[in-house]
């Protein structure tokens, strides 16, 4: 599975699901949602202000990004592909910024005794903010029990139990593997958002970027899908969607405007890609966020 492959399971499942009582006690119970968040919602969540005590949040991006600062003030980027996990109290913030145009995710909240400790001791052991592949067994274990729950009907108690246990078992094994390459993930991440911040309104190829890295294009682009789970062609044209986005929602200039700025050839090669990516048209895409 794909990221396009799980962003459509995850949207048909909303789509097609209905969220009834389930009828399971608190402890098993679990509060799902699909949300798109633009900078008009003023999206700024703090832990130590969430209300009730002693549960978790776990938070997968789709497209778009959002930020997390953890209790030492270091704010990290939620890229998709990424997904944060949160235990309420404790101190973090997870938001939108003003320099991101959307953040798509997926969620997860329960208050499972047993899964909540455990992760809480996970986290002691890593950062809150996470890659995890769409085909890692962390994010696939998501996705069974947001499945599951957005069924509805009566849910039976054994299986609910045994997938958010599987998550807290999932979560500790991910966050054990990924600890020592996460901080260069980020700078490798960064690296790309630089070089196309640095070079504007043109085309930069992963060539270019693998040259800046002295490595030939297959080992960096090797390197950079082993480190990131995402190939570098993709995270370009990413960011590069990211700023159109941000030009949409700010009505920052025409079509033709935001392609040069953003480095795509002309208007019309924006909306084919655009399209591609988000089925629907840059026009429609301002519409619908009120742009």
């Amino acid at each position: 599975m794909d990221h396009g492959d799980l962003t459509r399971q995850v949207e048909r499942l909303w789509a097609e699901g209905e969220r009834r009582s389930s009828l399971l006690p608190a402890d098993l119970d679990v509060a799902i949602g699909l949300e798109s968040r633009t900078a008009r919602d003023r999206y700024d969540w703090r832990g130590m202000e969430r209300g009730a005590r002693n549960y978790v949040v776990i938070q997968y991006t789709l497209s778009g990004w959002g930020s997390f600062t953890d209790a030492q003030g270091h704010t990290v980027r939620v890229d998709p592909g990424s997904c944060f996990v949160a235990w309420i109290p404790s101190e973090h913030r997870y938001f939108l910024p003003p320099e991101s145009p959307v953040w798509r995710f997926f969620y997860l909240i329960f208050h499972h005794p047993f899964a909540v400790a455990r992760m809480r001791r996970t986290l002691d052991q890593g950062h809150p903010v996470q890659a995890a592949e769409p085909d890692h067994p962390f994010t696939a274990s998501l996705v069974r029990l947001w499945s599951t729950v957005r069924r509805g009907g009566v849910i039976d108690e054994l299986a609910a139990e045994r997938g958010i246990i599987d998550i807290a078992l999932e979560h500790q094994r991910l966050v054990r593997e990924r600890r020592p390459g996460q901080d260069a993930r980020e700078r490798l991440l960064a690296s790309v958002r630089d070089h196309l911040a640095a070079h504007p309104g043109r085309p930069v190829e992963v060539e270019e970027l693998a040259a800046a890295a002295n490595m030939s294009r297959s080992a960096y682009s090797h390197h950079f899908a082993k480190s990131t789970g995402l190939s570098p062609a993709r995270y370009i044209v990413q960011v590069r969607l990211d700023e159109v986005r941000r030009g949409l929602l700010e009505g920052d200039g025409t079509l033709s405007q935001l392609a040069a700025r953003s480095g795509f050839a002309d208007a019309n090669h924006l909306c084919k890609v655009f399209r591609r990516h988000f089925h629907q048209s840059p026009g429609q895409y301002r519409r619908q966020m009120g742009g």
